[in-house]
């Protein structure tokens, strides 16, 4: 029962009638519905004898409310008229726990009777293993499903940016384009899977949803692989400072979207021999068939790892050697550090470590998890594309050359719109004259 539930609408203690001699309480939570406490005669009178033997609430000589015990147990000793009593919450509460730190409240009416209402609205429940597990797992789908559509959304913006801004296309902006396709796919894949999988369709192992696991597997490895193509290009200009005019787009297209589909392959060979069930998803103790493709995944990441350690070695021995102050130079090198983490991927390596035993690592792994694999999308779109000076330089020359257009326009109306000919108004001048 909710905290909802136990913030009770008591009413006077009774019995409910035609259900036999057995004492008992009728209690309605805030949703109106009844429930039945049966109290057995011996525990009735204890009770009873319990709360009476309490001291008062306070040292009052004048008019008071008795002793009673509520509709849920809670005992309310004699109180001054007028006074509002704090009473523990109760253990247990039809089988459920809550925390006794807290408190319910009822007021003492100047009549010498108690309110019917019992205010158990502070009354916490003590959530079970099980419950907290469920918890964080629903917290953390709304967080996935929150990540995908905003980093969808913001993909999509920066697919047709790149699209209809021709003026930029250059082999790094065609990598980061590819990379956003890459993103784009696995998105949407992603939201197939949540959409079409269910119980039923995974005990039934049907072709289609084993088709539409193998996509989102290649999607994601794509995604790894363009992560890859990102580091290869940077590495290849900064660090051999190799002229990139040499280097083609098949190259990048072959590691983007070629090596993928045989890794795919023959990880669904595997699974179609070794761990045929519940639609490829997921994989069962012994069997190791998934580290077909999360094995070239870690090593793309390592790769990326040496290229990074690589590129800011470089970028930081070339700010040593300028004349800038060192603390400028510190700021551009960690400010270079924080956004190829992201963009090469080096992020990904924290979904392989293991969260340990306890509570709070396994509760933030999940929501660091969660944030990190369904926001990244969006995070590559920031980076690549809305920050990228190129794109909003271009997408800056779009917008003042459309509003010179929609300025010379509406200068001709107006030009058109106003009688300037003066054939025309001598014309009229004269037919006016002769009229008089």
């Amino acid at each position: 029962m909710s905290t909802a539930g136990l913030d009770l609408i008591l009413g006077a203690q009774r019995d409910v009638k035609g259900l036999g001699d057995r004492p008992n309480r009728q209690v309605f939570d805030g949703e109106g519905k009844a429930f039945i406490l049966w109290i057995s005669p011996s525990s009735a009178s204890i009770q009873d004898q319990y709360c009476e033997s309490l001291p008062p609430a306070t040292n009052y000589t004048g008019l008071q409310c008795n002793a009673s015990i509520d509709l849920i147990g809670t005992c309310w000793p004699r109180s001054a008229v007028g006074q509002l009593v704090a009473r523990p919450c109760p253990e247990y509460f039809y089988g459920v726990r809550y925390n006794t730190t807290n408190n319910g409240y009822r007021e003492c009416l100047a009549n010498g009777s108690w309110a019917a209402r019992v205010n158990y609205s502070q009354c916490q429940e003590i959530l079970s293993e099980e419950k907290k597990s469920k918890l964080h797992y629903q917290i953390a789908v709304i967080i996935n499903y929150l990540g995908h559509c905003v980093s969808l959304g913001a993909l999509l913006v920066a697919f047709v940016l790149f699209m209809r801004l021709r003026s930029i296309r250059c082999l790094r902006n065609i990598i980061h384009w590819n990379l956003i396709t890459a993103f784009i796919l696995r998105n949407a894949t992603w939201f197939v899977v949540q959409l079409t999988m269910n119980p039923e369709v995974h005990e039934s192992n049907v072709v289609w949803c084993r088709l539409v696991i193998a996509a989102y597997n290649y999607f994601h490895v794509t995604n790894f692989f363009w992560m890859f193509g990102e580091g290869c290009y940077l590495h290849t200009a900064i660090v051999l400072t190799y002229s990139t005019d040499k280097l083609r787009k098949w190259m990048f297209i072959c590691i983007g979207w070629c090596i993928p589909f045989p890794v795919i392959v023959a990880w669904a060979i595997g699974k179609l021999y070794y761990d045929n069930e519940k639609c490829w998803f997921g994989k069962r103790a012994g069997i190791y068939t998934d580290y077909i493709y999360q094995g070239p995944m870690i090593l793309v990441l390592l790769i990326n790892f040496i290229f990074l350690f690589n590129i800011v070695r470089i970028l930081m021995t070339k700010l040593r050697a300028s004349t800038t102050s060192e603390t400028i130079q510190y700021r551009k090198a960690v400010k270079a550090t924080l956004v190829l983490l992201p963009l090469l991927g080096i992020t990904y390596m924290l979904f392989f470590v293991n969260p340990g035993e306890d509570e709070i690592s396994r509760i933030v792994f999940i929501y660091f998890n969660s944030f990190l694999e369904s926001f990244q999308g969006f995070f590559v779109s920031v980076f690549y594309c809305f920050l990228n000076s190129e794109v909003r330089s271009a997408v800056r020359k779009r917008w003042h050359r459309w509003q010179d257009k929609h300025s010379i326009r509406a200068r001709v109306a107006r030009a058109m719109s106003i009688p300037t000919s003066p054939t025309r108004v001598s014309f009229h001048s004269i037919k006016q004259s002769t009229a008089l």
